[in-house]
């Protein structure tokens, strides 16, 4: 849930309602808001992982998002990217900025106490093994300061 913006966008100035990152954990599913297919609604964007650009994700009706996580990359030892993704503000003063945002989402992933290595068939690890646990604490420190 994304209130509405206020009018003179004084809440904060950065032109994201969530900032660029990538999921923590397995896979998430979402199901966005179909208003973000309205231009200048803002909403969901993806970073292309060569060129370093971002693409709005325009909503599919009744389709879902599948983001893969941290640990997908890790368990197919960088196969499978994480999803570099944000949610960009509305342009000020639209219908948009005026109402509520909500999409719906599903965190996936394993028990905190599971190691997390490359799954066989994926070669030697790129990464040491970490718990799922540790993984997200670390996640969490880095994203909450």
């Amino acid at each position: 849930y994304y209130p509405p913006l206020a009018a003179n966008n004084s809440q904060n100035q950065s032109p994201w309602r969530y900032g660029p990152h990538t999921d923590y954990s397995g896979f998430t599913i979402l199901l966005q808001d179909t208003n973000d297919s309205i231009p200048g609604s803002g909403g969901l964007e993806v970073e292309h992982p060569k060129y370093k650009t971002w693409q709005h994700v325009t909503p599919v009706e009744n389709t879902f998002v599948v983001n893969i996580g941290d640990l997908w990359q890790t368990w197919t030892n960088e196969k499978w990217r994480s999803t570099n993704h944000r949610v960009a503000k509305p342009q000020s003063e639209s219908p948009a900025a005026k109402q509520p945002r909500l999409s719906l989402v599903y965190f996936t992933g394993p028990r905190a106490d599971s190691i997390i290595n490359p799954l066989p068939g994926h070669g030697e690890s790129r990464h040491p093994p970490i718990s799922a646990g540790e993984h997200l604490a670390r996640k969490l420190a880095r994203t909450n300061v």
